[in-house]
């Protein structure tokens, strides 16, 4: 086996370990591409696969892990499936699709999505349909739209800005959400950061650079910090995606 081949195996069997260590800790639906607790017009490209795993932690509530995919089934056509990793019978395998298309060229797009699809009603609650926009205003992106949720109506809203961090990508975001009916808000503010090397900067041939590069260049880490209008403590989410391209 070359030394590259090599080291992508290594790569991915660490990646597949660091994903465990999170599914040992412990969304509210099924995590649509989007920012932190509202889904946008993002799409997975076709094609792509995403695998991912997050914990949310609300001291001292115990810590809630859940794992699952996206996956662009069409040309902005996205389906995904999540499901809660402690075996709580509570919590079962939820499905979402979603479906986006242009108003105004990339610069104003739509979406139309359902998720929380599942056959436990009971435990799960009603099904979360929604339509969103999202527009493009140069400086940041704006994201507003409304889910006809049974019971639990609900508009929502964020911004997003895409920024340089280190040579990578990173993207700042807020957003906030109805819940309880529209009783009550939940709001959030967050980040996503790709960790691989930078474009820009020299490509690691050997050793430990070439290793770190080879697992860290699919790896997409989010993060985010949720707070209600209900007074409770805040709920932290860190949550880890890993692209595969087909």
């Amino acid at each position: 086996m070359s030394n590259k081949s090599s080291c992508e195996v290594r790569g991915v069997c660490f990646l597949v370990v660091v994903l465990s260590v999170l599914l040992t800790c412990s969304s509210v639906f099924g995590s649509a591409s989007g920012l932190n607790n509202i889904p946008t017009t993002d799409i997975v490209p076709k094609n792509v696969l995403v695998l991912q795993s997050w914990v949310n932690i609300n001291p001292p509530v115990q810590a809630e892990n859940y794992a699952g995919f996206k996956y662009g089934l069409f040309e902005d056509v996205e389906i995904g499936i999540d499901t809660k990793t402690l075996g709580d019978v509570h919590g079962h395998t939820t499905l979402q699709v979603k479906k986006a298309f242009d108003i105004e060229g990339k610069k104003w797009r739509g979406v139309v999505g359902v998720a929380n699809i599942s056959e436990h009603r009971e435990d799960q609650g009603y099904i979360f349909p929604y339509v969103a926009t999202s527009y493009d205003i140069d400086v940041a992106r704006l994201h507003f739209g409304y889910a006809g949720q049974k019971h639990n109506e609900a508009f929502f809203g964020g911004i997003d800005k895409m920024v340089t961090f280190f040579d990578r990508n990173l993207q700042l975001r807020a957003d906030g959400i109805h819940i309880n009916d529209k009783d009550d808000m939940l709001f959030s503010a967050g980040f996503l950061y790709e960790l691989g090397f930078p474009k820009s900067g020299v490509s690691a041939q050997n050793g430990l650079e070439e290793f770190l590069n080879n697992l860290l260049k699919n790896v997409i880490l989010e993060s985010w910090v949720s707070k209600s209008s209900t007074g409770d403590s805040e709920t932290y989410t860190i949550k880890l995606n890993y692209v595969i391209a087909f």
